[in-house]
């Protein structure tokens, strides 16, 4: 056999460095590699792993004897294209045989250490398979030649095995880490949500408490029966807003009930000047919605209806059934809405507590046309079962 110039010899190490370091970029990038342009999965992985064989088996050329031999017996041109056979073969056969152990689910149940031990064992029992044959015609029965092919089969497909294994536990570490930030960043949006909601809960307008507590000081000295009357209501709707439960969500006709306690409140205030409507339908009493979603609306229709004009209100809230969703109006016969709504504090909060409990489940349209009224559409039924 005809041993390699000199110059052969540099440019076969050269190239043995550069396969060595692109075989370990492609084992580290193999479930990146060609993710866009190559879209069948199975077909994607053969893809890759044709590129890490090809370069692994090529950075061992300077110690293979074999590819010197097939140089000398049948010139650069077949010995290259007997390496590449030699590689197509082996991601066919030995490659698909190792991702069917890496990836079934009964043996990934064997744990960690014996999954990837298994894996470098069936690694090397075919890569020895598929070797031998390809030895022995190239060699015929010379036995030192296949000596030398098995050893240099269990080392190349041992070494393989070792660094998918250490890539793979590389990649769990990575993942639980991950999981561990992902947990710990739900806990914190999931504590800073509760905290917002917590604050839209409690806090109910000064305004309506100076003016109530005012009404309730007037009502004792000429009507007590009715300053009782406003005490209860007020009572009822503070324990309301204080959330003993802790719950995020009330019922339909829980939410309802609290609406016309303000209502009532209200309505003791400024007596006939007040007129108000509840249509729930049946159906509807026991979905679930986010607490003080319709107080604030119910509010509003006053202080711009009523307190404004000072002309008698007409409110009609309406709960019914939509599609597969939830329609909500608060219609009232005060002024139209502006065309440039700039909702208030209580508006905005009804959009942060669906923002938070019905993300990208719900609208709101606010239209003068052919009534003045409110539209809340909630998308996404929820049944109380139990309220959370």
């Amino acid at each position: 056999m005809r041993e390699p110039s000199t110059l052969e010899y540099i440019l076969l190490i050269f190239f043995s460095l550069l396969f060595a370091v692109g075989g370990l970029y492609v084992l580290t990038q193999f479930s990146r590699m060609f993710k866009q342009s190559i879209k069948h999965e199975l077909l994607r992985k053969n893809v890759v792993a044709w590129l890490a064989i090809l370069c692994i088996s090529n950075a061992m050329v300077p110690m293979s004897g074999g590819f010197f031999y097939m140089l000398a017996k049948w010139g650069w041109l077949w010995s290259v294209v007997g390496q590449l056979i030699s590689v197509t073969v082996t991601t066919l056969l030995v490659f698909n045989t190792v991702r069917y152990i890496a990836e079934n689910r009964r043996f990934k149940q064997m744990g960690f250490i014996k999954h990837n031990l298994l894996i470098v064992i069936t690694l090397i029992v075919t890569t020895i398979i598929i070797n031998i044959p390809f030895a022995y015609h190239l060699y015929g029965s010379k036995a030192p030649y296949l000596k030398y092919v098995i050893l240099n089969s269990v080392y190349l497909a041992g070494a393989t095995g070792l660094i998918y294994s250490v890539i793979s536990y590389l990649d769990i570490e990575r993942k639980r880490k991950f999981d561990a930030k992902e947990l710990e960043l739900s806990r914190m949006r999931e504590s800073k949500a509760k905290a917002e909601l917590d604050a839209l809960h409690s806090k109910v307008n000064p305004h309506f408490l100076y003016n109530a507590l005012n009404s309730i000081a007037d009502l004792s000295m000429t009507d007590g029966k009715k300053a009782r009357k406003m005490t209860i209501a007020l009572a009822d709707l503070f324990r309301y807003s204080i959330n003993y439960s802790q719950n995020n969500f009330s019922t339909v006709n829980d939410e309802v009930a609290m609406t016309e306690v303000y209502l009532q409140i209200e309505k003791i205030r400024f007596e006939d000047q007040l007129n108000y409507t509840v249509n729930v339908a049946d159906d509807m009493g026991h979905y679930l919605v986010p607490r003080f979603v319709l107080q604030p609306l119910v509010e509003n229709a006053v202080k711009h209806g009523l307190k404004v004009t000072g002309e008698m209100t007409e409110i009609v809230l309406t709960v019914k059934k939509e599609g597969t969703g939830m329609l909500i109006t608060i219609a009232d016969n005060g002024p139209a809405f502006p065309d440039e709504l700039m909702p208030g504090y209580g508006v905005k909060s009804v959009y942060d507590k669906l923002d938070l409990l019905f993300p990208g489940q719900y609208e709101i349209h606010f239209t003068n046309q052919p009534v003045k009224q409110v539209a809340i559409h909630i998308h996404k039924l929820m049944k109380n079962e139990p309220v959370v």
